[in-house]
């Protein structure tokens, strides 16, 4: 049973592996135009006037976890199976995440920084 949870979670990492390249090869390269689904590019002197922040490129960005467990004890446990399918990531947009745990008395700590940074 052993080989099998880790032969599934190696699977589970290639899916999710595999979900990231994918998409990252649909990005518009720098210095090219975009798509033309994207429409026309919006006038440098128009998005002035539409700004809702300030020049910020000096962003410091920090996040602490500090989960800690102790004395955890599990005795007689049973875990499922924890799969990735083929199509999880089909229509996935944005920055999917998927945190999996396929054990007992496990502490999960998940964080995620985006920063975007749009220049006229």
């Amino acid at each position: 049973m052993p080989h099998d949870r880790k032969h599934r979670t190696s699977l589970a990492l290639a899916a999710l592996l595999a979900a990231c390249a994918s998409s990252a090869a649909y990005a518009t390269p720098p210095g090219q135009e975009p798509p033309p689904s994207f429409g026309p590019a919006t006038p440098s002197d128009q998005l002035q006037d539409m700004s809702g922040g300030s020049n910020t490129t000096n962003n410091v960005n920090a996040q602490t976890l500090n989960g800690t467990m102790s004395d955890t004890e599990a005795k007689g446990t049973f875990s499922g199976s924890n799969v990735v399918s083929g199509s999880a990531f089909g229509s996935s947009a944005g920055l999917p995440t998927v945190i999996q745990n396929s054990g007992n008395n496990v502490l999960i700590q998940n964080a995620t920084i985006v920063n975007i940074r749009m220049n006229p």
